[in-house]
């Protein structure tokens, strides 16, 4: 990803300066190294822009849940989440509430986390029944759910009966984050108020 390149400035590597500047020296206490114009070749970086990464969720937050994922055929909630959850220990697609919840009670020892599209589960009202039936079951594990007639993305807890956060479909990677980050912070401020 580039963040900026002025056409204007020569793509030509510039030598370094004889001495140091005032940046350059507070990096290097930090044990940041200058880079020097030998790494940045044409084939791997074009525009001798910026490069940036970084995670879209706290890796601490989810490096020990197993995430299972529930939805249709066309599984864009797993795209999403296997692009933004990398450190979880596992990411599931299951077919059903049902195997995802055979799933969760096999691994009771260790944490979990459900995002769930809940227009795979028939009609709102069956749908409301299986999730408070599951929380019931598993009230520690945070539940994501996402739905194409919500009306906006809700991080609250205003469904907390079904779930600890909610997403409207179809969404994108940084709502998806944001999601799974306030379900799992929503879920454990459930437990402090009980």
């Amino acid at each position: 990803m580039t963040l900026y390149h002025d056409i204007h400035i020569s793509r030509a590597p510039k030598r370094a300066a004889a001495e140091p500047g005032f940046l350059a020296r507070v990096l290097a206490r930090f044990g940041y190294v200058k880079a020097t114009p030998g790494p940045f070749r044409a084939s791997r970086d074009r525009s001798h822009g910026i490069a940036v990464g970084f995670d879209y969720v706290a890796p601490h937050l989810i490096e020990d849940r197993r995430i299972y994922v529930v939805e249709g055929k066309t599984r864009p909630l797993f795209a999403l989440v296997t692009k933004i959850a990398a450190p979880a220990m596992s990411i599931t697609s299951v077919g059903s509430l049902e195997s995802a919840e055979r799933a969760i009670e096999s691994f009771s020892y260790e944490k979990a986390l459900l995002v769930l599209d809940i227009d795979t589960l028939g009609s709102t009202t069956d749908a409301v029944e299986k999730l408070i039936a599951f929380r019931r079951r598993s009230p520690d594990t945070p539940v994501v759910i996402g739905s194409s007639l919500f009306a906006r993305h809700d991080f609250s807890l205003a469904r907390g009966v079904i779930a600890d956060a909610s997403v409207r479909l179809p969404c994108d990677c940084v709502s998806v984050a944001l999601a799974i980050e306030s379900a799992v912070g929503n879920s454990a401020m459930r437990f402090r108020a009980a």
